[in-house]
């Protein structure tokens, strides 16, 4: 399966994806915690990712009325990169964050990074056939890992590999079949694993075959966002926080967005707020599958855990179903994913307990170790009929970079460089991606019905009895 087929039909790659949550509305005691939950709204305090170093120093909320040649809403991954890279390059630049940096996506996300393109269907509607972009895609699949060392961001990005593993041969020879295909057209380094690499990788015997992608590896997204973040506003970026975008109207040949103690005024406005969006524009509102994802992590493993579990480092993913996209960082804790339940999504417990059997019996050495949850959060998944972000421009001077379904750590910044360079040298025209309208999806519920309610469900069924 590609990657579209699997965000499509099968829960299980989903579950690897990106948690993200980014809300234009702020937490209320009046909202039930079981609510707060199940849509993907809880405190980023409960993000594994915040719990290292804390939640970063905010940023003042705008009180006066400002200028600026482009204006970002949204200061995540997309919107940081953006930011980061039109400041650079010499843009008056300022970002309206509803809350503060990293709060959404950036702060609640796997932590996978991904150096593939799955589905290269997407680009015959390119106007190139998708020639420059992948040639940049190969020139920059690294961004994570070159910003964070280019920046001095400590948010613990290790291109460690990402690998994929496997019990059948049937799968193995399947997926080593799609791994050459990505190797020939996006100069991809692949290896090809036997049970005994796969071993040395992994800690576990319980694999036999295993691909993995060189470039790869792992990110603390909270981190690696506010780091952005901050560098923009060194190269002269204004960025405020708790400013949540109210209205955005036309001012002469410009555009005035308000806030409740402020305004910005700019010639281009770029929203990026990805599963969340901003009730100002409504065309960004019903453009994606909205689905409620969690993650949690545990306290750091105890010593004697440390060259049983993946001792390599490497991000770890199942083939072909993935109940349990697995990350180890470098603080030593367990960071892993899924759907929560429908009906106790607020149970932290519960769905640590799921993990902790499939890592019993994954690594049976730790049946005898004390593995314990340190948090647990939830947030949401914007999904695509395609398998590629949205850039949208819905008005003359008004854009849209979202929905990057779970390529977040790597897409968001990329594409925030991207667009910034078309941006900052006027040349949209030439971007090495088309500009759509939103296009308003049919019955907006029907992922997270078909996933939460009957997929996921099944799938753990599955996993418990031995068939995945």
């Amino acid at each position: 399966m590609n990657r579209r087929e699997y965000l499509q039909s099968s829960a299980a790659l989903i579950a690897a994806a990106a948690v993200p949550g980014c809300s234009a509305r702020h937490e209320s005691a009046a909202v039930p915690q079981r609510a707060m939950y199940d849509r993907g709204e809880v405190p980023v305090e409960l993000s594994g990712w915040t719990r290292t170093r804390g939640v970063m120093p905010a940023y003042d909320s705008l009180q006066s009325d400002v200028e600026a040649d482009v204006l970002v809403v949204g200061a995540g991954l997309a919107g940081a990169s953006l930011a980061l890279h039109l400041a650079q390059a010499g843009v008056r630049v300022a970002v309206l964050e509803a809350r503060q940096p990293g709060w959404g996506a950036s702060g609640r996300n796997a932590g996978h990074v991904l150096p593939v393109l799955k589905d290269l269907e997407v680009f015959r509607h390119f106007p190139d056939g998708g020639r420059k972009f992948l040639e940049l895609f190969r020139e920059h699949r690294s961004i994570t890992f070159d910003l964070a060392k280019q920046h001095s961001i400590d948010c613990d990005a290790v291109r460690s590999g990402y690998l994929n593993v496997m019990r059948r041969k049937g799968a193995f020879e399947d997926f080593s079949e799609e791994a050459a295909r990505l190797e020939k057209e996006q100069g991809l380094a692949v290896q090809r694993l036997g049970a005994s690499d796969v071993q040395r990788l992994t800690g576990s015997a319980y694999y036999r075959y295993g691909v993995l992608y060189e470039a790869g590896g792992r990110v603390n997204p909270y981190l690696f966002t506010n780091g952005m973040v901050s560098a923009a506003t060194r190269s002269g970026a204004a960025v405020y926080g708790e400013s949540e975008a109210l209205v955005l109207a036309r001012s002469g040949n410009r555009w005035q967005t308000r806030t409740a103690k402020g305004s910005v005024t700019a010639e281009r406005v770029v929203f990026c707020t990805n599963a969340y969006p901003t009730e100002i524009v409504p065309e960004f509102a019903d453009s994606f599958y909205p689905l409620t994802a969690y993650a949690v992590s545990t306290r750091p493993l105890p010593a004697a855990a440390r060259p049983i579990v993946m001792p390599s480092g490497a991000t770890l993913a199942e083939v072909p179903i993935d109940l349990n996209p697995f990350v180890v960082d470098g603080e030593g804790r367990i960071i892993t994913s899924s759907i929560p339940s429908v009906s106790r999504p607020e149970d932290g417990a519960w769905h640590f307990g799921n993990h902790l059997a499939w890592i019993h019996r994954t690594w049976p050495e730790t049946k005898d170790l004390n593995i314990e949850l340190e948090t647990y959060w939830t947030g949401r998944v914007a999904l695509r009929d395609r398998e590629f972000p949205g850039v949208f421009e819905v008005h003359p001077g008004v854009f849209g970079l979202m929905h990057f379904n779970a390529w977040g750590n790597l897409m968001a910044p990329l594409m925030g460089m991207l667009l910034a360079e078309g941006l900052a040298r006027d040349t949209m025209s030439g971007l090495p991606f088309p500009l759509e309208k939103p296009q308003r999806v049919g019955d907006p519920d029907k992922q997270s019905f078909r996933i939460r309610r009957v997929l996921i469900p099944a799938a753990r069924i599955a996993q418990k009895i031995g068939f995945i």
